[in-house]
């Protein structure tokens, strides 16, 4: 994918997502994305630590937002720190794709059941500039049932 970090559009979109969860975005330059994290208390005293990585590609398809969210899981498990996953701490990644449109291949690949990974989430978000629709996976998987709701919570409250 290519991301414009001077894009108008882009920085609008994250300049938001900035204002809802109090945090300052930065620029990824490995991913071509601007991250936002953030952290919250779940279920069970768990505490959930939120990475938002957000970029915005009209041409992007299913396959490039499908790259791009692997990556932007890889890097967040790899920039995690604090306790071990899974002693009262969580992980949840959310690759956001801003479109003109999403395109039905990128609206139903957010719709997929992300892999399983011990204490960490994946949620990947296509978000539409015309509309303001935000697209993710509604289902609730069996592993990690009791996390999933505040996982859409916190994808809720930042991106819409």
């Amino acid at each position: 994918m290519y991301v414009d970090a001077n894009d108008e559009q882009l920085k609008s979109f994250v300049a938001k997502v900035a204002e809802r969860t109090g945090k300052e975005a930065s620029w990824v330059s490995e991913l071509g994305c601007y991250q936002l994290d953030s952290e919250s208390w779940g279920p069970f005293v768990v505490k959930m630590h939120h990475y938002f990585f957000i970029a915005h590609d009209d041409a992007a398809t299913a396959a490039d937002f499908e790259a791009f969210s692997q990556a932007c899981v890889e890097w967040g498990l790899k920039h995690y720190h604090g306790l071990p996953r899974g002693l009262q701490k969580g992980v949840a990644i959310y690759p956001v794709l801003l479109q003109e449109q999403p395109s039905s291949e990128v609206v139903a690949l957010t719709k997929r059941k992300p892999g399983a990974r011990w204490a960490a989430f994946a949620l990947p978000c296509a978000v539409s500039l015309a509309t303001g629709a935000v697209e993710y996976m509604e289902k609730t998987p069996v592993w990690g049932f009791a996390m999933w709701k505040g996982v859409r919570k916190a994808a809720d409250s930042a991106l819409c």
